[in-house]
């Protein structure tokens, strides 16, 4: 009771902003990698929220096996409240579906803007990180708020594929919303000397050709625990909490957690929800 207590006097006391951390490229990789850093995160003590924009068996929400019943539509719509949205999934993790609401964003009138924003400060739980999954383009796709988020998480790995997905993120990033600095978490290695080559080359390809500054963030080892927990539709430290893979992903959530949150007033999930309302805008004008 006592520790209940201490950690409602913390969150009482804690008035910083959001953590947000988007997570790219997009594909089963980048869920995964969702899935795993949020339990984490979670285990740690922080409170996690996932948003979810991703298409179909891409999503969190499928990679976890959970059935979203309603969409981030519904809110807007004013069908239903954001709490009976969010999906609750294991091991602490909630997820916000926004795969058809992040279309209507850019078309809602002002008045109904407003109104979506004050729902979205009134969630019945607190958020202090942000786990941002969208894709980056595409037909429908939900335009990023370059200047919401604060760090970008880009996964990288050994194969050609997911090198070459890897720095199309970094370029797409770079070219459209100017972002010059990243974190690259180079996944599915047999040792961080392998990890760090692989990023050393990526490193230099962005610098030379973007003028990108990426940070190495870890590697994450291949690890058949990893896999079966993804089978098993788990995050690994949740399934598997000796596991070398789960060691990864806590020294990740340590690294993510030591980041700092937005001190502004200005920074809690409605202004957020301000920010990505205003880039769909933006997005839908220029179109």
């Amino acid at each position: 009771m006592r520790a209940d207590q201490a950690e409602g006097l913390r969150r009482l006391l804690d008035r910083s902003g959001l953590r947000v951390v988007s997570i790219s490229p997009g594909g089963s990789g980048t869920s995964a990698a969702t899935i795993n850093l949020a339990g984490a995160l979670a285990e740690g003590g922080n409170d996690v929220l996932i948003l979810d924009a991703h298409p179909g068996t891409q999503g969190v929400t499928a990679a976890l096996g959970l059935q979203a019943r309603f969409d981030f539509e519904d809110v807007i719509r004013r069908s239903r409240t954001l709490d009976e949205v969010i999906v609750r999934g294991p091991a602490g993790i909630r997820i916000l579906p926004l795969v058809r609401g992040g279309r209507s964003l850019a078309q809602l009138p002002a008045p109904e803007q407003q109104r979506l924003i004050d729902r979205c400060g009134r969630l019945g739980f607190p958020v202090d990180t942000l786990l941002v999954g969208a894709p980056l383009r595409g037909a429908g796709a939900l335009a990023w708020p370059g200047t919401a988020i604060r760090e970008v998480i880009v996964i990288a790995g050994c194969s050609t594929a997911a090198l070459t997905a890897a720095y199309a993120s970094i370029k797409w990033l770079n070219n459209e919303i100017a972002r010059r600095e990243f974190h690259v978490l180079i996944s599915d290695v047999a040792s961080e000397s392998e990890a760090r080559t692989i990023f050393d080359n990526l490193s230099a390809v962005a610098r030379r050709y973007l003028r990108a500054s990426v940070h190495f963030m870890g590697h994450v080892p291949s690890d058949e625990k990893l896999r079966h927990a993804t089978q098993l539709r788990l995050p690994v430290v949740a399934a598997f909490p000796g596991a070398a893979a789960a060691a990864s992903f806590r020294r990740l959530a340590q690294a993510v957690t030591g980041w700092p949150r937005a001190e502004e007033e200005d920074s809690g999930f409605d202004d957020f929800m301000r920010r990505l309302i205003d880039s769909n805008g933006q997005r839908a004008a220029a179109a």
